[in-house]
């Protein structure tokens, strides 16, 4: 996942910078596919072990998906929201939309990679991202958890990194829980440490921000632009040089998250799916959803709810 070096599937044992935390079976099964899938956005959640490795000259990475990663041994110079390290105990959290790059690292750790759809019908996807908001609001990106926190968060993980590896009735339903517990466990730790920090909030993130909220309304660049008190051109361009993508395309990403979800964990027709997710003509939003995925809707749900209970 960029800047992130992931195995998935593969839980090498380790000693880890927490007393008494639950290790991790040896090996596992090969699941290459499963980053495939989740990438692709037919698995909601991916988790499992995490190294991060210092590479000259890497580029700004930004990713649709939001990311936690409990750092258990090493420490990782970052780029995010400023310059910071994160070390052996600490929790890095990254927004969907959020830039950032590593610089000397040899951070190992436990991540959880998760769509904004992930957590099925609990309201809308900004809502959803729980403490990551804070994050995108103006917060400090880093946790720094008690020990008692950091061995629940390290046990929930190696759960949820089991459960994605898994082929079983049920899996994805159980994935949703323990990924619900990470999310209880981080709001937790920041309701300890307060808002101490002043809000710094620039404007790609004020954009992203509105278009979760408003995504599934008629929007447009002039709209976000407008709300925001800002030229068209000027949000386009700072949108686009942060963030590496359009307003348009990040309009279109919060739409087909809300458009898998539905067709994921609901039996609504295609049609009335389009409808929902911001698209009045049917063959539009078709055409949209086969440029992103590569599949029509109707094959991708075939596919994401294959083998479904």
């Amino acid at each position: 996942m960029d800047l992130l070096r992931v195995e998935p599937g593969r839980f090498a044992r380790y000693e880890g910078a927490m007393p008494s935390e639950p290790q991790a079976p040896s090996c596992g099964p090969d699941s290459s596919s499963s980053r495939l899938d989740f990438e692709q956005g037919r698995l909601p959640i991916w988790a499992g072990r995490l190294h991060v490795h210092h590479r000259a000259g890497r580029a700004t990475s930004v990713h649709a998906y939001a990311v936690v990663m409990l750092v258990t041994r090493g420490e990782s110079k970052m780029r995010h929201a400023g310059d910071l390290v994160v070390r052996a105990g600490d929790v890095h959290l990254i927004p969907p939309g959020d830039a950032h790059g590593a610089g000397g690292s040899n951070a190992e750790g436990w991540g959880v990679a998760f769509h904004p759809d992930a957590l099925g019908e609990d309201g809308g996807g900004a809502n959803r991202l729980g403490p990551l908001l804070r994050v995108r609001q103006g917060c400090h990106p880093v946790l720094r958890p008690t020990v008692p926190q950091r061995r629940r968060l390290a046990r929930w993980m190696r759960l949820l990194s089991e459960e994605v590896a898994r082929d079983e009735p049920g899996h994805e339903e159980a994935a949703r829980s323990l990924l619900r517990l990470v999310l209880i466990e981080l709001e937790r730790m920041t309701a300890q440490t307060g808002a101490s920090e002043p809000p710094s909030l620039g404007l790609s993130r004020k954009a992203l921000t509105y278009i979760e909220t408003h995504c599934l309304e008629p929007l447009s660049l002039a709209q976000v632009a407008k709300a925001l008190g800002r030229s068209s051109a000027h949000v386009a361009g700072v949108v686009r040089q942060e963030t590496g993508r359009t307003v348009g395309e990040w309009i279109l990403e919060c739409r087909m998250a809300e458009a898998r979800r539905r067709l994921r964990g609901t039996d609504e027709r295609v049609d009335i799916i389009a409808e929902r997710v911001g698209y009045a003509d049917v063959t539009h939003f078709i055409r949209q959803f086969r440029r992103v995925h590569g599949v029509t809707p109707a094959a991708w749900r075939r596919k994401a709810t294959a083998g479904a209970p």
